[in-house]
């Protein structure tokens, strides 16, 4: 009998970015992107809650090895710690390092990862305690 479950990790990063496209002036920038705007970047810790889905293992009573899924997503996470986004990673130079667009990064750099036969079901990424992006590809 197939027993279909979720389990749900919390990772954490810290990482910089800027909100800005050269296209608009800087009175425009500074309109939509308020503070993100700072030409110096500005900061988050940013947390990922990363939910695989599967069947439970008769074997180990588990869906995933939780050891392995760490080491997976920490391949990913460990890229993005303590940098400047929008400068240091190249995905971000030509893609805007919005809340957004580093969900739909990380689950893009998650989904074919993921050991398995758990896959990836849903990320949210905590940008602050009030602000979050859910993502599901």
């Amino acid at each position: 009998m197939s027993e279909n479950c979720t389990l749900t990790r919390i990772y954490s990063f810290s990482a910089a970015h800027r909100l800005h496209n050269d296209k608009f002036t800087d009175e425009m920038n500074k309109q939509i992107f308020g503070k993100c705007n700072n030409p110096n970047g500005h900061g988050h810790d940013y947390y990922l809650e990363l939910t695989v889905s599967g069947d439970v293992s008769a074997d180990t009573g588990m869906i995933i090895n939780i050891e392995e899924l760490d080491f997976e997503v920490h391949k990913v996470i460990d890229i993005l710690d303590h940098k400047r986004l929008d400068i240091e990673i190249d995905y971000f130079i030509n893609i805007r390092a919005s809340g957004e667009n580093i969900a739909k990064y990380l689950w893009d750099q998650l989904v074919n990862i993921i050991p398995q036969p758990a896959y990836l079901y849903h990320i949210r990424l905590w940008e602050t305690s009030e602000n979050f992006f859910d993502y599901k590809g």
